[in-house]
């Protein structure tokens, strides 16, 4: 094969990624974990920690909420509203660079998080990822959970999909999967799902409905 016609595969290959709204690969973290990231950043300025520990037995988490991946800790603050249930949410407040924030889910040890998600029998993380379709991805070790999330969310007229690898949550050290029960659901929403979700505020019905069905399928 050319070097011009591998090119243009190439070239197509990325165009259709883009257009069908594939996820990417995470990239590496510039942190190993929370205590590292706290030596060099500064809570309630470049980061904002959210708990509600309701004594519910299961626990909602955006442990890349804020600037890292937009929407997540609005949609998980939602659920855990609406359902009564625990809520903890890492948030980038940086003017700029939050990405250097993302702690990826199995190195995640701020211990506030761990501790409340530690005495829960369910977990739900919300994750973003990138994409351009409106799609969900359910991954987690959680597969009764999964399947009743999967099921409310179909019902409400929203498209699931089972998550690629990269993003499949089911690392035993996956903190969705750290629970009393040894395992959660983790949810990754594309960039267009979430963008939806959160155009025009908490009256968007295309949120409530979906916020709706996510603590139905908590609840259940």
């Amino acid at each position: 094969m050319s070097r011009k016609v591998t090119l243009i595969v190439i070239a197509i290959a990325i165009f259709l990624s883009s257009s069908l709204g594939f996820v990417r690969p995470t990239q590496a973290d510039t942190y190993p974990g929370y205590y590292s990231l706290a030596a060099r950043q500064k809570s309630n300025h470049d980061y904002l920690i959210t708990t509600r520990n309701r004594d519910a037995d299961t626990t909602v988490i955006a442990i890349h909420g804020g600037k890292i991946e937009p929407g997540t800790g609005e949609i998980a603050t939602a659920v855990a509203r609406k359902g009564g249930f625990n809520l903890y949410v890492f948030a980038g407040i940086k003017s700029s660079n939050n990405g250097c924030l993302h702690i990826t889910s199995t190195r995640f040890n701020e211990p506030t998080a761990r501790k409340l998600v530690a005495r829960s029998q369910k977990t739900l993380a919300i994750h973003g990822c990138s994409g351009k379709s409106h799609i969900t991805y359910i991954g987690g070790q959680d597969k009764e959970l999964g399947s009743k999330v999967e099921k409310h969310l179909k019902k409400a007229g929203f498209k699931v999909r089972k998550a690629p690898a990269h993003l499949d949550g089911k690392e035993n050290k996956n903190i969705c999967n750290r629970n009393a029960s040894g395992e959660g659901v983790q949810l990754e929403l594309t960039w267009a799902m979430r963008k939806s979700l959160l155009s025009g505020g908490e009256n968007n019905p295309d949120l409530k409905r979906y916020v709706e069905s996510l603590a139905e399928a908590l609840a259940e």
